[in-house]
């Protein structure tokens, strides 16, 4: 058997391009608790809410989650172009006071050659060998981490719109105390079905080595 590339046709094997994976944030057991470890991590500000924040605090760790999913993203990118696709969020009710219990979303990846295969999870405890498992320390590495940085945030004290929002310091400090369990809250797994047909056109593992960003 015999694979013909149709060239002439002007049609391309290798669509899509790039490399899919699905990733899995379960965040019951992170902290909600109004301190710089609150918040988890979501995509949604607070007038996504049908309900909005109640209090200044309960807005600040809306801006908290919007604040590591920025830095999560940033990180991802580090080593090639990387788009995303079919974000779900689970939260228990759509009141920005709720936190989010669960995130799922697709990225792909405009290099999979660029995405390293060797490394180390955040706590030390375990060797990365996939493609998957370094996306899995990048999303882990951003739940991990101390940030500061100005952003936009809601006040609900404040009076009509523009008054509402207040530009302010938002610091971000570790989802949880065990940097094991940040790792074993997320599931990355790879949609092999969306590599190209052909064997020659297939991404290979030979990628860079992994050294601390």
């Amino acid at each position: 058997m015999a694979t013909v590339e149709p060239k002439f046709s002007g049609v391309s094997l290798a669509q899509p391009a790039g490399q899919m994976f699905t990733v899995d944030i379960a965040q019951s057991a992170f902290t909600d608790a109004e301190t710089t470890a609150g918040g988890r991590c979501s995509p949604c500000g607070a007038t996504d809410f049908a309900t909005k924040p109640t209090t200044l605090a309960q807005s600040l760790l809306v801006s908290r989650g919007q604040l590591r999913f920025k830095l999560m993203m940033d990180k991802l990118q580090i080593r090639s172009n990387v788009q995303l696709h079919n974000i779900v969020t689970t939260y228990a009710s759509d009141e920005g006071d709720s936190p989010i219990t669960d995130l799922n979303f697709t990225l792909v990846f405009e290099n999979a050659d660029f995405i390293p295969t060797t490394g180390t999870t955040i706590d030390g405890s375990t060797t990365t060998t996939t493609k998957a498992q370094y996306i899995r320390d990048k999303i882990a590495e951003a739940l991990n981490a101390d940030h500061t940085e100005n952003m936009s945030v809601f006040d609900p004290t404040g009076t009509g719109n523009p008054q509402q929002l207040r530009n302010l310091a938002v610091t971000v400090a570790q989802v949880m105390g065990a940097e094991g369990e940040i790792v074993e809250a997320i599931t990355v797994t790879e949609v092999a079905t969306y590599r190209p047909n052909t064997a020659n056109q297939t991404p290979t593992d030979s990628a860079l080595t992994y050294s601390a960003e």
